[in-house]
């Protein structure tokens, strides 16, 4: 049995070397599979593929804070690596909303003021809130509604890294405000009233 065993090991480990590469950056031009892109030819890749160039602060957007981020479709190099980065810059007063990431947990490293960050559990709705500084990391697990807010007085910036080459993304108030699901029935389901829900359809331009 023995002898049966480190055969078993032996075709395993020389098949994973067999298959095993040592890159697959993505060629963007081909149709995406359920593994992610295809490789592109080894030939055509050079050093500049494994570098991003564009992690820099972005543009503002209606919350105050702007959002960079470096997935697979900016950053072919994470083809088939199970993660991705994002940046963060939250101006004072900023908010990013209850949203969640169904495919990935989340990790923020912080670089430089103060930030106040939280997720609600699923089993007992338990919140885990923590205001945090440069030098702090936190994790956000997956599928976690959380969120984040400025808590000082001078622009925040994080780093992000999601468990997934292109996470997804539902942001609470989009969801509920930004599309056509009837106000009578986001009032009902949600206890707000209807007055209110009117007025956020109109900051996120949702009908109905």
């Amino acid at each position: 049995m023995i002898h049966i065993f480190c055969l078993f090991v032996f075709l395993l480990s020389n098949t994973s070397y067999v298959t095993a590469i040592d890159f697959c950056v993505a060629d963007l031009k081909a149709a995406e599979t359920p593994l992610g892109f295809p490789c592109k030819s080894p030939a055509t890749v050079t050093v500049n593929d494994f570098v991003f160039t564009k992690f820099i602060e972005g543009k503002p957007n209606i919350f105050n804070f702007s959002f960079t981020s470096a997935t697979v479709n900016e950053f072919p190099a994470l083809n088939g690596l199970g993660l991705s980065a994002a940046r963060f810059d939250i101006a004072v007063g900023g908010v990013v909303p209850i949203h969640s990431h169904a495919d990935a947990t989340e990790v923020i490293i912080m670089q430089t003021g103060s930030l106040t960050a939280g997720f609600i559990s699923s089993t007992d709705n338990k919140v885990f809130v923590k205001t945090l500084s440069a030098g702090n990391i936190m994790v956000l697990p997956k599928g976690l509604f959380h969120f984040a807010l400025n808590a000082g007085k001078e622009k925040a910036t994080a780093n992000v890294i999601f468990s997934s080459v292109r996470p997804s993304i539902q942001l609470l108030d989009l969801a509920l405000f930004g599309n056509n699901f009837d106000s009578a029935l986001v009032a009902k389901t949600t206890f707000l009233d209807p007055a209110q829900v009117k007025k956020l359809k109109g900051v996120f331009k949702g009908s109905g």
